[in-house]
């Protein structure tokens, strides 16, 4: 039987190095039967960096394509305080990924995945170009699609999970389109490329369920507090956790309820290591 191919993206400095090991980690250990395709956008890595990134291979599932985007493909972007030229690259990836890539699993470093990816993965898109899930309720969900003009999405998302249509966003062009709403809207974007996906594809997001595609340590706290959620509820459904935020479990102190994923992974990637 042929082992499912998930795509992933991702894109750091190598300040993040571990934290993304460690997410490898994770995927390899919750999809044994998978083979991952790792691309990897970056700017300044290092062979070394790669090197140390495949490290994480515990199981000869992982295949890593590092990607050094050309640097003329941003030389139009406008730069904001929180929009650097390296924070376009999830924007545009549909411009150097290879043709043969058609749909890609965006994925901050910062996270651990628990549980199969397919379900995820195989999402049906239903005509949209993105699929992902908010951190907001009420007023905060509120404000911040008034705030960017957001009159189609039903959440603000978390750009730190997106499932990407690469194939359709290829085909739009739209890239100049992009630099061009960014520059007329500069003003309104304080969250960067986080405000520019859900201003930017405002009605082509489709929301996903964050309980179980993009659980963070506040909403699991809010939601096991009204009794949604506990933690035998996340070991069974949520397929990812994202540390995101100043909280982190490589960092110390670290305050959370949801570090037992990092803390795995990071033990298991340090017994392979050393072997």
């Amino acid at each position: 039987m042929k082992k499912e191919n998930f795509n992933i993206l991702v894109t750091l400095d190598r300040n993040y190095i571990l934290p993304l090991q460690t997410m490898i980690v994770s995927i390899l250990t919750s999809n044994k039967d998978a083979q991952i395709s790792l691309y990897v956008a970056h700017s300044s890595l290092t062979d070394e960096d790669f090197d140390r990134i495949a490290l994480a291979d515990i199981n000869g599932n992982l295949e890593i394509f590092p990607i050094s985007v050309d640097p003329s493909l941003l030389c139009d972007a406008p730069i904001l305080k929180r929009l650097s030229k390296e924070s376009y690259y999830r924007l545009i990836a549909h411009e150097y990924l290879p043709e043969s890539v058609d749909r890609i699993l965006y994925l901050d470093p910062d996270i651990a995945v628990i549980n199969s990816l397919s379900p995820l993965y195989n999402t049906d898109l239903k005509g949209n170009y993105i699929a992902a899930a908010g951190h907001f309720d009420g007023f905060l969900n509120w404000y911040n699609k008034i705030r960017l003009g957001v009159k189609h999405n039903k959440d603000y998302i978390n750009s730190g999970v997106l499932l990407i249509d690469v194939s359709s966003l290829r085909k739009l062009r739209n890239t100049h389109k992009i630099f061009d709403y960014v520059e007329k809207h500069a003003s309104k974007l304080w969250l960067g490329d986080q405000d520019t996906v859900n201003a930017f594809y405002d009605g082509k997001i489709l929301i996903l369920d964050t309980d179980k595609y993009n659980l963070d340590e506040k909403t699991f706290k809010k939601h096991s507090k009204r009794k949604d959620i506990n933690a035998q509820w996340v070991r069974q459904n949520t397929v990812i956790v994202h540390y995101d935020g100043k909280n982190k479990p490589w960092n110390e102190p670290y305050e959370g309820e949801l570090g037992e994923y990092f803390f795995a992974a990071r033990q298991l990637l340090d017994s392979c290591t050393k072997k």
